[in-house]
């Protein structure tokens, strides 16, 4: 398990490595020299490029552009698989919870061209959701070799591998593992997830000449430093303090809009009356008129605002954390980076949505340490007898504002915290860091019904995303427990003979199909009980008969329940606990791909499924078992 946790780590470093080495390619192909939008480390070079053969165009090719890449993102994902739409955070997490954790390992190739594609096409994305399905595909691929048990774990190693080797932060990728994908924290999971993580960034480290030191400025906040102004602590704590509270309130509110513009827009995609592979690029068109039109309303250059609101955009935050954009520019940014992301990955391309929002927690921060700058200055130039209040420069609240968004809209205080903490090495701005994250991520939580940026689309999709963790049922699925020979009824038997079933199987609950096999509907004792309530019960010959009149006999379908819900047999078995709660049934029939059952899952298999592990709760606490002389010693008191 160990050995593979370094191995994955090795290729999810190479991987990040590559990735970024095709987004620079292929910012290369549509811009040349003329951009950055994959905010890519290595020299560009001046090559044929689409942007100089539109020259003729003007303007109007950055309109065109991100509309190209869209349509060749699109024509990707029609001849490959709808698995590489969107951020691959969302596509890890449905196959941990539905498929056992199993992701076919081409799609990382597909992913890694069509994020390249977009991205290096201007498309307003991130680049740490595909490197963390990458990752999660070689986890997934070496967890065939295991216990499927295990499988779980090694993609999240995986994913952790692939947000340790692009962002260089280590803990940041263990945390993000444990408290986003596993929601747990199993010493033999902190290990394997360890492990990867640390391989992942040697190797990154090594290629891309990463400092080992925390405080990568060069990678995120390059040129920002104490020196020049910009203070990354409070100055003044007793007056600071309840400004990050009140901003921890707004990060909240600004978290719940990103997650309901990107899935509102994301809706009018999906009831847009056009092909599935034309929505990118009209994602990228409108992409490349909001370009345009902040060109036109803040009075800049097309290209100075395509630089802007082109690609992950981490040359404009270093912009605004040193404090060098005006508060009209920095606060009309986050709105516009909010569409422009909105536009690319509800469109259906490719890539993540990490580095939007740290984009527009940047700016939101930005604005909001400059407002309060100027509040404080306004009030002391007022009140004279009052001395001039120093809070810290905009740029400490812009980096408070990065960690607080990706909170609020993911959920992961601690992963967010840790993740600034790695990127500046500004130890002395946890303490703020922390009080926002926490309280933007409570405020989002309660706008958002507990959903977040990742699991909201999983809602959608009618899969259960659960907090709790009961023994090791997450690590199983309804194949590994399920009573596989099911007995049946079939459409248009009677009352008798649902009864007779019922009498000879002890069953509580009986699935009904039709002649081809396929499950229609499901009946149990109470809803026969409450068909023979009028029934005449009589005794002869020391038999119980049912005597019902021509006109009552009315078959099995038609008094047991048609709207019946089921899962495949490889549904995560905690899921199906989940459901069994939500809707307050006994039993879950588990149906093939044409609809036949193949099994049924009962609350008495999945206590049986509990009672049978045996690593979990028994070994981490000891509950005694007191048995009373008094009381027979069954199965059924177990």
């Amino acid at each position: 398990m160990n050995l593979i946790a370094i191995v994955i780590g090795v290729i999810a470093g190479l991987g990040a490595v590559l990735f970024r080495l095709s987004i620079w390619a292929a910012q290369e192909v549509f811009f040349g020299q003329k951009l950055n939008p994959g905010s890519v480390q290595f020299n560009l070079i001046d090559i044929p490029n689409v942007y100089d053969a539109l020259s003729f165009l003007g303007p109007l090719e950055l309109l065109l552009i991100p509309t190209i890449g869209g349509l060749l993102v699109g024509i990707v994902i029609k001849l490959t698989t709808t698995e590489v739409k969107g951020s691959g955070v969302p596509k890890v997490m449905e196959s941990m919870l539905v498929r056992g954790g199993k992701i076919d390992p081409k799609i990382s190739v597909y992913k890694t061209v069509a994020s390249s594609i977009a991205i290096g096409s201007g498309g307003s994305l991130g680049r740490e959701g595909p490197i963390i399905q990458i990752g999660s595909a070689a986890g997934s691929f070496f967890g065939r070799f295991m216990d499927q048990k295990y499988t779980r774990t090694l993609v999240a190693a995986g994913a952790a591998a692939g947000i340790a080797g692009t962002f260089n932060a280590p803990l940041a990728g263990v945390m993000f593992a444990l408290e986003i994908l596993l929601a747990e924290y199993y010493l033999q999971n902190v290990i394997v997830v360890v492990l990867a993580s640390v391989m992942s960034t040697a190797v990154a480290r090594t290629i891309l000449q990463f400092t080992p030191s925390p405080g990568v400025q060069e990678f995120l906040v390059h040129g920002v430093n104490n020196g020049n102004g910009i203070h990354y602590h409070m100055l003044t704590p007793a007056l600071e303090f309840p400004l990050y509270i009140v901003f921890g309130f707004v990060i909240g509110v600004i978290g719940a809009v990103i997650v309901k513009t990107l899935y509102g827009t994301e809706h009018v995609f999906d009831r847009l009356d056009v092909p599935e592979y034309v929505k990118p690029a009209v994602g990228g068109l409108l992409l490349g008129g909001t370009v345009l039109l902040s060109a036109l309303f803040l009075h800049e250059t097309p290209i100075t605002t395509a630089d802007w609101l082109f690609g992950v955009g981490y040359t404009t935050i270093h912009t605004a954390i040193a404090g060098h954009l005006s508060l009209q520019v920095i606060l009309a940014l986050a709105l516009l980076k909010l569409l422009a992301f909105s536009f690319s990955v509800g469109s259906g391309s490719s890539g993540g949505v990490f580095s939007p929002g740290l984009y527009i927690g940047a700016m939101v921060g930005g604005g909001f340490g400059i407002l309060s700058s100027i509040l404080f200055t306004d009030i002391s130039h007022t009140f004279t007898f009052i001395p001039a209040l120093a809070i810290a420069g905009a740029g400490a609240y812009a980096l408070v504002g990065m960690g607080g968004v990706f909170a609020a809209t993911a959920r992961a205080p601690l992963t967010a915290t840790l993740i600034i903490f790695e990127l500046t090495g500004q130890y002395t701005i946890i303490l703020p860091l922390l009080v926002v994250t926490v309280i933007g991520s409570i405020v989002t939580q309660r706008l958002l019904n507990r959903g977040t940026i990742f699991t909201e689309k999983l809602r959608e999709l009618g899969i259960t995303v659960q907090e709790r963790r009961i023994g090791s049922l997450e690590d199983l699925c309804a194949k590994d427990v399920m009573t596989t020979k099911v007995d049946t009824l079939s459409v248009g038997a009677s009352c008798e003979d649902a009864l007779m079933m019922f009498q000879q199987t002890k069953h509580h609950g009986l699935p009904i199909v039709d002649e081809g096999g396929s499950l229609v509907g499901i009946i149990t004792l109470t809803d026969l009980e409450s068909e023979l309530t009028n029934s005449i019960i009589h005794t002869i010959e020391g038999r119980e008969e049912i005597d019902l009149p021509d006109e009552d006999r009315s078959p099995v379908e038609k008094i047991g329940s048609t709207d019946v819900l089921t899962v495949p047999p490889s549904a995560n078995l905690l899921s199906v606990v989940d459901i069994m709660e939500k809707l307050d049934v006994g039993r879950i029939p588990i149906v093939d791909e044409s609809n036949h059952p193949v099994g049924i899952v009962t609350r008495s298999d999945i206590l049986d499924a509990y009672d049978n592990v045996p690593e979990l709760s028994r070994n981490e606490v000891e509950i005694p078992v007191v048995t009373d002389p008094k009381l027979p010693n069954t199965s059924a008191d177990k």
